[in-house]
């Protein structure tokens, strides 16, 4: 196989993976809870978010077509990751402490998003 060709399966899944653990974070109430019994109960929104990003971490552990293809699939999930957060992440609500540290990291990831796909497209890799 050769080394050079980039696969774009692994990245589609990688989209439709990210793709569905953004709607995780927009269709499932912060208000349900799991009852594991003998008095552990546990967020259903933040078991099933990281349970999605284990799923999307291991897919890109364990589907390894090349390097580039897993770079690009990665920087990828990054970017959708990125413009969900600028799209649905409420900044101006005066309720939410965190919104500026939340704007603040959210530049920071736009500089890292940048910055990948200036390699990607400088370098030629597909």
């Amino acid at each position: 196989m050769n080394n050079s060709i980039v696969q774009f399966r692994t990245i589609l899944w990688g989209i439709v993976l990210t793709l569905l653990w953004v709607c995780c974070f927009l269709f499932i109430k912060p208000t349900l809870e799991i009852e594991f019994g003998g008095g552990i109960n546990m967020n259903f929104k933040t078991l099933v978010v990281t349970l999605g990003l284990l799923i999307i971490v291991l897919y890109h552990i364990f589907d390894r077509p090349n390097a580039e293809t897993t770079k690009l699939s990665l920087t990828t999930a990054l970017t959708i990751s990125w413009l969900a957060l600028i799209i649905f992440f409420p900044f101006k609500d005066p309720t939410l402490p965190a919104a500026g540290a939340a704007a603040f990291f959210t530049l920071i990831m736009g500089l890292a998003v940048v910055v990948l796909w200036v390699r990607f497209f400088a370098d030629e890799v597909v």
